[in-house]
């Protein structure tokens, strides 16, 4: 058996589509699973253990013109790569043009894609010869699941956690991260304050004083990640109130904080990229989510929760809210009330460390 994911970008949905793989490598354990990506994203699919090849495109110079003498070279090239491999089964998980096209290179008698309920742009549809819609109202990461599911036939295999690769230098500076010997008292907390959109992140002040709060009912310890300048000068701050259990971690490729994510007891965040990271883990998360759908985007099982914010401007959704790039407020995610947080959290963790 031979399969071709096409999932390109971003990093945040590649994330949420590895289901997908660990679902087709759990069916088909000797199969060759191959994954089309942009060159910029593919250090993160080539860490994951489940995949013979990862093929990489460049969009960038696409968009230039197809008529340039680069891009001609890159499309075939890409063609090249792509015909190496006659696949059984091709998945287009990114549902819009720029995928169709890559599929039209693709040797494959079964282009598996998302039906005019579903699909990203509709002209994707032209180059896939298998449409299927997922029920409404799933989660993202079931939508992709459902399309494997329902060509192989399988819905029961379990998904389980990950273990992207990384080196032996970087597994001993994970190794002492995690064995601080004053850090073995209470739970390891990873705090991921940041997203793309500053309407997604709670306010520094609710934040801080969320933390104060579990710091004193967990003894807790508080690893701080950061992804931009802005990010590392909040956390920076952040940890002057915590100045025996915080640390701010230094930046580190996405395997290397996979794998330290693995470590510790709890990762909180905003519906962001660090969030979907820690749910290919073992790892329970807690996640504050405003202008986007928990719904649709948190972590699924049961050791992952999410506090919804409401919308003052009786705005709904289904995925994202349709101001969440210009609402000036951003008073879904700002104005949560800490207590209410608080307590929403506490609930959750204590009914998560009782016993059954």
């Amino acid at each position: 058996m031979k399969i071709l994911i096409v999932k390109t970008s971003a990093l945040g949905d590649i994330i949420q589509a590895f289901p997908v793989l660990q679902y087709l490598r759990e069916s088909y354990p000797h199969a060759q699973i191959d994954w089309v990506v942009e060159q910029g994203f593919s250090p993160l699919v080539e860490a994951h253990p489940s995949l013979n090849r990862v093929i990489k495109i460049d969009t960038k110079k696409w968009r230039r013109g197809f008529w340039k003498k680069e891009v001609v070279a890159e499309f075939k090239h890409l063609r090249q790569q792509l015909r190496q491999t006659h696949y059984d089964l091709l998945f287009d998980l990114q549902a819009n043009l720029k995928s169709g096209l890559i599929n039209v290179l693709v040797s494959s008698s079964k282009k598996v894609g998302f039906g005019t309920k579903t699909v990203h742009e509709w002209p994707n549809m032209f180059f896939t010869n298998q449409r299927i819609d997922p029920p409404p109202g799933k989660n993202i990461r079931d939508d992709y699941l459902y399309l494997a599911q329902h060509i192989i036939g399988n819905f029961e295999t379990k998904i389980q956690g990950i273990q992207l690769k990384i080196n032996e230098i970087e597994q001993s500076k994970i190794n002492e991260i995690l064995s601080v010997p004053s850090w073995a008292k209470g739970p390891k907390i990873m705090v991921c304050i940041g997203s793309n959109w500053p309407n997604k992140q709670l306010g520094k002040a609710t934040l801080l004083s969320f933390l104060k709060l579990i710091a004193n009912h967990l003894d807790s310890r508080f690893l701080f990640v950061w992804g931009t300048d802005e990010e590392k000068q909040v956390v920076e701050k952040l940890v002057d109130h915590f100045p025996q259990n915080g640390y701010v971690l230094e930046k580190m490729n996405l395997a290397v904080l996979q794998n330290v994510m693995a470590g510790t007891d709890l990762v909180i965040a905003m519906d962001s990229l660090p969030l979907h990271l820690a749910a290919t883990t073992h790892t329970p998360t807690y996640s504050v989510f405003g202008a986007s759908s928990a719904n649709k985007f948190k972590p699924v099982g049961d050791i992952h929760e999410a506090y919804q914010g409401q919308c003052p401007y009786g705005k709904t959704f289904v995925k994202r809210c349709p101001i969440l790039r210009t609402c000036a407020t951003g008073a879904c995610i700002k104005n949560i009330e800490v207590e209410k947080l608080y307590r929403h959290f506490v609930q959750w963790w204590e009914s998560l460390k009782s016993p059954t």
